[in-house]
């Protein structure tokens, strides 16, 4: 499997595997979810909604990947800007942006080549739980 195009971004092939190693673990754990994988430009690449996920669920997930593009897990993102509430608050306001948990980035040989958002658990930990998942998938396959 080609994990990213010669543009170092994640490659469809990959996003799709990665979206349905999140959807399988979900589905394990009785949970129902959004997951939506972008490229390191921020384009959605793939996507999934479980049967049952709430609606704002798929916003959710876009702008916790996107969020993950920094190179911080979205949750993460919002501990290293708690010391600065201004910066916090200027950046939880930008459009496609999301400090909830959910969000990781996709990195390949030091460089982030896209990420994954997760919305729709009970909480942001399962959000976490789902998108690591997907991640350590990738992580069997080298």
């Amino acid at each position: 499997m080609k994990l990213e195009t010669t543009q170092s971004v994640i490659s469809h092939q990959a996003a799709m595997v990665a979206v349905t190693a999140a959807v399988e673990y979900a589905g394990e754990q009785g949970w129902a979810i959004s997951v939506a994988v972008v490229d390191s430009n921020g384009r959605l690449r793939a996507f999934a909604q479980m049967d049952g996920a709430l609606l704002i669920s798929e916003a959710g997930a876009v702008r916790k990947a996107r969020t993950a593009l920094v190179g911080l897990g979205s949750a993460d993102l919002a501990v290293a800007l708690a010391a600065d509430p201004a910066t916090m608050l200027a950046f939880a306001q930008l459009p496609d942006m999301s400090l909830l948990g959910g969000g990781l980035p996709i990195v390949a040989r030091g460089q982030v080549i896209g990420a994954i958002g997760v919305g729709g658990a009970s909480n942001a930990e399962q959000d976490v739980e789902c998108a690591a998942a997907a991640l350590n998938y990738f992580s069997k396959l080298h």
